[in-house]
């Protein structure tokens, strides 16, 4: 064969490789993609996900499945997502707890380097509640009461290391005051408690306020501004206390899924976000869309890291 005959075979073949690579990379996803969720069925991270795997199949052109893997407070789950094969077809959706404060409480087989960041999912705001009859109309009110009598106020708490705890260690690092954390097993025994007094307060996700607004008011939303589904409602910087504890979740992949995967799995997840559909049920639950890119998301699960690493070692919960 002449030099240029081999040199015209030799082109060929790179482009049929080339060729052969680019097909490769627009066949993802050939199979359906798992969302694996760290909990129970029912629950807010299930619903919303559920919510999110529809329009996100229709994004993809490929079936989405939710897969629930509960136990050990989202742990289980989020380390099925850590060591799953790095292929785009394993994700997770990973909600605050199990990535920001389970892993200083515990030794785990996963930390924030354990993933790759496709997409911030939810991120609600959390509020203070008291029952509809307290004597609290307001946070600064609660503050004075808390100072004045130390020790007497009982903050009811969905697990110590939960982040309605964690907020509520941030409340007594930002005011100084002493209240005494009451701990239950989940948000209903901790309502129930509050209901027959057995505590004060306890920090609750939006949907559970708006759905229990006859028995519940909020005396502060700990985020930094007004929520845009609930404008009426002070928030704790309002009243001159820095507070902002959301209750969030996002899509992340084991750590070394394929750029492509990861960029169509981004894409879907925004797409699947300004659907009609999903913002008619966040709506119907008066939760904010908040979408954040892969890279965005990532450096604010960073950062909810180290702030809750320092709340629980000053309060003696982590080392």
């Amino acid at each position: 064969m002449t030099v240029t005959k081999l040199g015209a075979a030799a082109a060929a073949l790179a482009g049929l490789a080339a060729f052969g690579l680019a097909q490769m990379a627009q066949a993802f996803p050939e199979r359906p993609v798992t969302i694996v969720v760290p909990f129970s069925a029912g629950g807010g991270t299930d619903i919303t996900t559920r919510t999110l795997a529809a329009p996100m199949a229709e994004a993809l052109g490929s079936e989405v499945l939710v897969k629930n893997t509960a136990g050990a407070g989202g742990t289980i789950g989020t380390a099925e997502v850590a060591q799953a094969r790095p292929d785009g077809y394993t994700i997770g959706m990973m909600p605050v707890g199990p990535m920001t404060t389970q892993p200083h409480l515990r030794q785990l087989p996963y930390g924030p380097d354990s993933f790759d960041y496709i997409c911030m999912a939810y991120s609600a705001p959390s509020s203070i509640v008291v029952r509809s009859d307290s004597q609290f109309e307001s946070l600064e009110n609660m503050v004075d009461y808390a100072k004045a009598n130390p020790g007497k106020l009982n903050f009811g708490v969905q697990a110590i290391g939960s982040i309605p705890h964690v907020a509520g260690l941030g409340l007594v690092e930002a005011t100084g005051i002493q209240i005494e954390f009451i701990p239950f097993k989940g948000s209903a025994p901790t309502f129930k408690a509050m209901l027959d007094g057995s505590v004060d307060m306890f920090v609750a996700h939006i949907s559970f306020l708006t759905q229990n607004a006859d028995q519940v008011k909020s005396i502060a939303m700990l985020s930094e501004e007004p929520v845009s589904t609930a404008p009426e409602l002070p928030t704790a910087e309002q009243q001159g206390v820095a507070l902002d504890f959301p209750i969030w979740g996002g899509l992340v992949a084991p750590k070394g899924i394929p750029e492509d995967a990861r960029a169509k799995l981004e894409t879907a997840c925004q797409d699947g976000m300004l659907s009609d559909a999903f913002g008619e049920r966040m709506g119907s639950l008066r939760m904010p869309v908040t979408f954040l890119p892969g890279s965005e998301f990532e450096a604010f699960v960073r950062a909810e890291f180290a702030r809750n690493e320092t709340l629980l070692k000053n309060a003696g919960l982590s080392e």
